[in-house]
């Protein structure tokens, strides 16, 4: 249990919560990349590839270079 002030060590989402946050994650990367912003695509992609996996997913489509 974390102490006060502290976060938790894990925190858990359901499957619908953790779809949701998958779906907004995939647009923002979407929408990075069209702005030529790949500093925070690259961030954002690694994040969306270990939620896909997590979930059970195959990498999200695109590949590692984001295309």
């Amino acid at each position: 249990m974390a102490s006060a002030g502290e976060p938790p060590e894990r925190i858990y989402y359901t499957l619908d919560e953790a779809l949701t946050l998958l779906a907004a994650l995939e647009d923002a990367r979407d929408a990075l990349i069209e702005s030529g912003h790949l500093a925070v695509v690259a961030s954002v992609e690694s994040e969306v590839r270990l939620l896909s996996r997590k979930l059970g997913f195959e990498d999200p489509e695109g590949g590692p270079d984001g295309r």
